[in-house]
């Protein structure tokens, strides 16, 4: 009896992990929070991608197909701004809306470094996406659509 009770928690959990992201994000907000969540928990960001516009996920795919195998345009991790984390102090700032676009930035300590980052998002059927991420401060700036259109294969 405890091992079924075990199979249907552990059947319960998976199926509501799996369900959250298969979820709208009926605010730019939850999606920002939501896309931070396994940087700042479990780790498992294998996920990422059901954040992302359809636009920017077939800039992704264009970029797979182009570097055939080999690292592409983005070597690093945008939503971190680097390639590891340890994210500290993360801040989501309240989301700009402008019809079915919005802007919302984000601020956070990545091993001590300060990193803001601007999202510009989507509403694409009543899911707010991810549709590009841009770089405002430090050293490096960039725009990730900037990126994948002047990559050299």
């Amino acid at each position: 009896m405890r091992k079924l009770i075990l199979v249907a928690a552990l059947s319960l959990t998976a199926t509501g992990t799996s369900t959250a992201l298969a979820q709208p994000f009926r605010t730019p907000v939850a999606l920002i929070e939501a896309l931070y969540a396994p940087y700042l928990g479990n780790g498992d960001t294998s996920e990422r991608d059901a954040f992302f516009s359809d636009s920017l996920t077939r800039l992704y795919e264009t970029d797979a197909q182009k570097s055939q195998g080999e690292v592409g345009a983005i070597g690093f991790d945008p939503v971190i701004n680097g390639q590891d984390w340890d994210i500290a102090d993360l801040r989501v700032g309240e989301a700009e809306i402008t019809g079915q676009s919005a802007l919302v930035t984000v601020r956070f300590e990545n091993f001590s470094a300060p990193v803001t980052l601007r999202y510009n998002l989507v509403n694409e059927e009543g899911n707010w996406q991810v549709d590009d991420i841009e770089s405002t401060e430090g050293d490096t700036r960039w725009t990730l659509s900037e990126i994948f259109a002047n990559a050299q294969y």
